[in-house]
């Protein structure tokens, strides 16, 4: 097949955008060849400004390149290592000899779907982004703001139109704002209702219970007192942020747009916020994230971020039960969460 130059900037544009879809293959310091590509085919999405391309897994290597915000490349499988301190440092390979820290990659896929014909639900359904990159419109053919929907962002779908072009749009509703914004449709998948049904709803309420420990960054889920799933996490940075004690899983929503609060010094503006648990009426919960990958490691500002099916599954197992058809759902009682400062503390009664 014919290859031809692209800038990494041609290429951000084509992935993600509906284009017949574009593989880098072997890709240079400062170009990329393309070839036809397919949606199995695992792409990564650059999360800092600047993240340096080396020759080797290795901080010390020598640098080769830098990619910055949004780029979007193939990426081969996780390569670990261990650093200079005794820390699990993950790698992915671009090219051979080159190397990106995957702590600040998103692994993503380019996913189009066919147009959903059926109607909106009249109280609206959720929907999953499944391209790596979306550009936002605050009308049908209206892009007058600077925003992007990521892969896995999860929204409330209100309604599908048609414009005179004949192109398919969704209205999302924001869920902070209260106004609409809009996205081809094409890039978006309508979740099921079978895909958020609970998981294992037989095991009795009170033998159901989460831990989370803080040291390993790590939560187990727990059956009649006996481990039956485990995830990693990012808790808060800041000691006590993420707080210790005995909690319950008494409210979901299936999406969320996070925003700071007034006087937080870390300026943060999130929507579709997949899966979000809460355990506290304060707003700490259990959710995927889209903007690191740093997994093992504290990250967040009290929240306990997870990879976005991990966070799935826990919305699935835990109580409440949401309803398909409900955006926001709680109820008095939920399941047990614990939450411990290391190793070796975890409560069994």
């Amino acid at each position: 097949m014919k290859k031809f130059e692209l800038t990494r900037r041609d290429f951000i544009k084509s992935v993600g955008l509906g284009s017949l879809g574009l593989l880098m293959s072997k890709p240079k310091p400062t170009s990329a060849a393309l070839i036809n590509w397919w949606p199995n085919t695992l792409l990564g999405r650059i999360l800092r400004y600047k993240l340096q391309v080396k020759t080797e897994p290795n901080h010390l290597a020598q640098s080769l390149d830098m990619l910055v915000y949004d780029d979007v490349m193939p990426i081969s499988d996780l390569i670990e290592t261990t650093d200079s301190l005794g820390n699990k440092v993950g790698w992915y390979e671009i090219a051979p000899g080159q190397y990106i820290e995957a702590a600040w990659v998103q692994p993503v896929y380019d996913r189009p779907n066919p147009i959903d014909h059926r109607p909106i639900p009249e109280g609206g359904c959720a929907g999953e982004i499944t391209v790596p990159l979306v550009p936002v419109y605050t009308k049908p053919g209206v892009r007058n703001i600077h925003r992007t929907f990521y892969y896995e962002n999860t929204f409330w779908i209100q309604a599908k139109t048609t414009d005179e072009n004949g192109t398919h749009w969704y209205e999302l509703w924001d869920d902070l704002s209260g106004v609409s914004y809009f996205i081809k449709a094409y890039t978006m998948r309508r979740i099921t209702p079978e895909e958020v049904l609970p998981i294992r709803p037989e095991i009795p309420a009170d033998q159901k219970r989460l831990v989370l420990e803080l040291g390993p960054q790590v939560v187990r889920a727990y059956e009649f007192n006996e481990p039956v799933w485990e995830a990693p996490v990012s808790s808060g940075l800041i000691d006590g942020s993420t707080p210790v004690g005995r909690w319950m899983s008494h409210r979901k929503r299936p999406c969320r747009r996070m925003v700071n609060e007034p006087g937080n010094p870390n300026i943060y503006d999130l929507p579709g916020v997949p899966w979000v648990t809460y355990i506290t009426l304060e707003g700490v919960a259990f959710h995927g994230a889209y903007w690191h990958s740093n997994w093992g490691y504290v990250m967040s500002n009290g929240c306990i971020n997870m990879k976005s099916p991990d966070a799935k599954w826990l919305y699935r197992w835990t109580n409440p039960n949401v309803p398909f058809d409900q955006y926001y759902y709680t109820e008095p009682e939920g399941t047990r969460v614990d939450v411990v400062t290391g190793y070796g503390d975890t409560p069994r009664s």
